[in-house]
């Protein structure tokens, strides 16, 4: 059952088997995994279940001294009510490779506790919580896409064109309302936020949790388990707070809590012009109707040797908001989505992005565009519209527009190397319940920028030696250029803050996501991941948490007093 705050009396205290605090992609995972195996789970949402509150989101604003010249703003990349962040999302999903869960120089000091074979076995359900179909990544793997080729006649070598990245249209909020009402043994309370964890007085494990309604009712929660999955920023925000017991936060006897924060590098500086005829640029659907998206990849062993950070690049159209496009539809889009109705269309964080300019919006050249293209811009419109709105079953993701001159800007998504200095940190401002607030510093050093001229000019080799095109770029001063399209544009993805290691030495939780040194006590967050790899950080985060779901049940197995 779904539980508003008027259920919720002052001094209440909540007794259940589970507690899952934080109703977003991986929250919603664990708590449904758990109940359906029987046990008795309560999971906590500070936000509410049928609109965005204001005071909910409220409490993620960062401290009002957030001077971070690379981070997002909260309102941004957080989304508190059932689904969380998945409200906000684009639906991109990609696993980690192999070797990101394997020891490197470039990341000796961040080392993974676990393998990738750890965490295959639960990709699938991570793609079926998703929606996103196949745990199947590369082309070859699937028949009806076997045959084709990004470029043609390009096969893989030290360059790969046959990865794929799935695209899932779930809002999880949307998508499992009803399961999260009807699931015996479950309650999801809304509008109730989590302030602090209390351990014993010897601090080894939890007594209660300290929860609160947003117009300040205070009460309890005691469990048997309790589960942290309020996202990476948040699970790390709460674990520093909780310091009755540990001063310096819950899981810091190693000084890491809050440090090596990872986003990822992200880079438009360069163009690829292709002479073979044939060319995959958009979109693919796989048997299921699944969307698909090819992608450049690099072998591992060359990754090793140039000593790269793990990275993917990809085709995009060029920047909407710039009419010299020549584009009808392109402007068309952009027109439409700084229109009073863009916001229903996409969420605001992705749709600024998409729309900002230099100066102020162009939008005589745009209707110009529109007005030349006229027949094929509206023909665009009726099929998109169709296919992203109206037809049944799967939605497009997105769109993409062929070149007819054969060229198309690249997008680099590269993995942010782990750096002590980049960090979370509490400050002294409080918010409405009391917690204090957050400021960020995310640091990328020169590595991180000239990984992107490395991976890039890796692939225009790649093009040149096969004679199927070549690369240029868009700007001499290629890492001043990633710097620049980095500002605000960073902290979407959030990872590192709680990092898993084999002892409290060198992280903040163990190999089974079980905070060091406080029993009982999980994190199941993005922000546990050593490494950030080149891939979006979701379907890691669920498949871990379907993991720690199978533990605990399997923990209650062995221990039938917990059953009742």
């Amino acid at each position: 059952m779904i539980r508003s705050p008027g259920d919720f009396t002052a001094g209440m205290t909540i007794e259940t088997d589970v507690v899952v605090v934080g109703a977003g992609a991986i929250g919603i995972a664990v708590a449904l995994e758990l109940a359906g195996a029987g046990v008795r789970v309560d999971l906590i949402e500070s936000g509410l279940s049928d609109h965005v509150s204001r005071e909910a989101q409220d409490l993620a604003k960062f401290d009002a001294r957030q001077d971070d010249y690379f981070h997002a703003d909260s309102i941004e990349t957080v989304r508190r009510g059932i689904g969380g962040t998945t409200a906000l999302w684009g639906g991109r999903c990609v696993k980690f490779d192999p070797i990101d869960f394997e020891k490197r120089p470039i990341t000796a000091h961040a080392p993974w506790p676990i393998r990738y074979e750890d965490v295959e076995p639960y990709l699938q359900k991570a793609c079926d919580w998703a929606g996103c179909g196949q745990a199947v990544f590369n082309a070859r793997d699937i028949p009806e896409l076997a045959d084709r080729d990004l470029i043609a006649g390009l096969l893989d070598g030290e360059i790969r064109t046959t990865d794929l990245e799935r695209w899932a249209v779930t809002r999880f909020g949307s998508q499992y309302r009803k399961d999260l009402k009807a699931t015996p043994g479950l309650t999801v309370w809304t509008g109730l936020t989590c302030t602090e964890v209390v351990t014993t007085e010897a601090g080894d494990c939890v007594a209660h949790l300290v929860v609160k309604t947003l117009d300040g009712r205070e009460g309890h929660v005691v469990a048997a388990d309790y589960v942290i999955a309020t996202g990476g920023l948040e699970a790390t925000r709460l674990l520093m707070a909780s310091d009755r017991q540990h001063p310096t936060g819950l899981g810091n006897s190693g000084g890491h809590l809050g440090r090596w924060y990872m986003a990822h590098v992200d880079a438009r500086v360069a163009r690829a012009h292709f002479t073979a005829e044939y060319i995959t640029h958009g979109y693919e659907r796989d048997r299921d109707g699944v969307y698909l998206r090819r992608r450049f990849t690099f072998d591992p062993k060359f990754l090793l040797e140039a000593e790269m950070p793990n990275a993917a690049i990809w085709l995009v159209n060029p920047p909407i908001s710039d009419p010299g496009h020549k584009s009808g539809i392109l402007s068309g889009v952009y027109l439409t989505l700084i229109s009073p109705v863009g916001h229903l269309l996409l969420a605001d964080a992705i749709r600024r992005i998409h729309t900002k300019t230099e100066g102020p919006p162009q939008i005589a050249a745009h209707l110009r565009n529109v007005l030349r293209d006229a027949v094929p811009s509206l023909r665009f419109a009726i099929g998109f519209i169709y296919a992203r709105f109206l037809r049944r079953g799967r939605k497009a993701p997105g769109f993409f527009v062929k070149s007819p001159g054969n060229q198309y800007l690249l997008e680099y998504h590269g993995e942010h190397l782990p750096h002590w200095e980049s960090r979370v940190e509490l400050t002294d401002e409080r918010d409405n319940l009391g917690m204090r607030r957050i400021r960020t510093h995310l640091y990328f050093s020169d590595d991180d920028f000239r990984s992107v001229r490395k991976a890039i000019a890796a692939i225009d080799d790649h093009l040149r030696c096969h004679g199927v095109g070549y690369v240029d770029w868009l700007t001499d001063d290629v890492e001043g250029s990633v710097r620049a399209h980095m500002e605000k544009y960073a902290g979407f993805h959030q990872a590192g803050t709680t990092r898993m290691s084999e002892s409290p030495e060198d992280g903040v939780v163990d190999p089974n996501l079980q905070v060091h040194g406080v029993r009982g006590l999980y994190v199941a967050s993005t922000s546990v991941l050593p490494t950030s790899s080149q891939a979006n950080p979701t379907l890691v985060g669920i498949a871990l948490g379907v993991r720690l779901a199978e533990r605990l049940k399997e923990l209650r197995r062995r221990r039938p007093e917990l059953v009742d």
